[in-house]
């Protein structure tokens, strides 16, 4: 039975909420799980693909959920040049998600932008819509292997939209800069005389997600005479275990998502914990991300603390990145 959600509900018991999104409205159904198995797959409507009309759309709304599909758009007009590929308004999210958008951003962020955040500027994207009649086939429609949880979500997702494995060869994050953003990145490196750098960005769980050394190690591995270095942390740097670098610190100056982006994927190496922001530059700098091996606070409730026997099972594996 579908009934229309009233809030969040992703589980109820061992069962789990699968959303449908229908003119514009949210309605769930309870699940075993999230998706169809390989082994029993479903596909997505012929009906839908020839009217070549496509939206791309997530039910979960922090950075990095959306990051994940970023490379979407690409995707799509690849395999079909002459379609329209468009991405949801704030507007639109506001309508579809209502009060559900608050679980995400933890009071620093507005969780109805960041899908524009993500798309800004790129040349795959038709238009922001504020609405979209029918069927709308998000996250929660895709195909998983039970026994490898290491497939991005963009595969399984594109998987159930009838690709084969010949046209998933990058499904890496996307990211692509306008020119303002340009300018900034050439006016900031002549600024601070950078030329061979690298940044690093830890979030609040850098250290009980997870053993931090192991991070720790590898930036000193990587670390030379001549390699300059950023640093953004919840502390300043001093007052972190990356005391030991000589690093321009971002945070306090203020800059925007896409600024500190233009920053990373431009930068030698990336090293990070497992956010977003980390998982958005594996195509263009190599990346070493120290993945949650425990549950964090920002997991919630009774499960802070343990192991995460399967960190990957929800399709956040990005090909790639070398995780840690």
């Amino acid at each position: 039975m579908i009934t229309i959600l009233k809030g969040l509900g992703w589980k109820i018991g061992k069962m789990k909420t699968f959303f449908r999104i229908f003119d514009n409205k949210l309605y769930g159904m309870e699940r075993d799980s999230i998706g169809f198995s390989s082994k029993d797959p479903y596909y997505i409507p012929d009906e839908y693909l020839d009217k070549k009309e496509f939206i791309v759309m997530r039910t979960c709304h922090g950075l990095g959920d959306w990051v994940l599909l970023s490379s979407i758009p690409r995707l799509l007009k690849t395999k079909y040049s002459d379609c329209k590929v468009y991405i949801p308004s704030k507007k639109m999210l506001k309508g579809i998600f209502g009060d559900m958008l608050n679980n995400w951003g933890y009071g620093t962020f507005d969780a109805s932008e960041i899908a524009q955040t993500v798309f800004h500027s790129n040349p795959f994207v038709d238009d922001f819509v504020d609405s979209y009649d029918g069927e709308i086939f998000h996250d929660h429609y895709k195909i998983f292997d039970e026994d490898d949880d290491k497939i991005s979500l963009v595969e399984q997702m594109m998987k159930f939209w009838q690709f084969r494995d010949n046209e998933l060869n990058d499904t890496t994050p996307d990211f692509y800069p306008s020119q303002s953003e340009k300018n900034f990145f050439e006016q900031f490196t002549e600024n601070h005389k950078l030329n061979n750098y690298s940044y690093i960005s830890v979030s609040s769980t850098f250290e009980n997600t997870a053993n931090p050394d192991v991070l720790l190690n590898k930036i000193k591995e990587k670390d030379s005479n001549d390699m300059k270095w950023l640093y953004y942390g919840e502390v300043p740097l001093k007052d972190s275990m990356l005391n030991f670098l000589d690093a321009v610190e971002i945070k306090e100056l203020g800059l925007s998502i896409r600024e500190q982006q233009m920053l990373k994927v431009n930068a030698v190496y990336n090293f990070g914990n497992e956010t977003g922001m980390n998982l958005w530059t594996t195509k263009y700098s190599k990346t070493y991300v120290l993945n949650n091996k425990y549950y964090g606070p920002l997991h919630g409730g009774k499960n802070e603390g343990k192991l995460r026997k399967r960190p990957f099972k929800s399709g956040n594996f990005v090909n790639g990145v070398s995780y840690l």
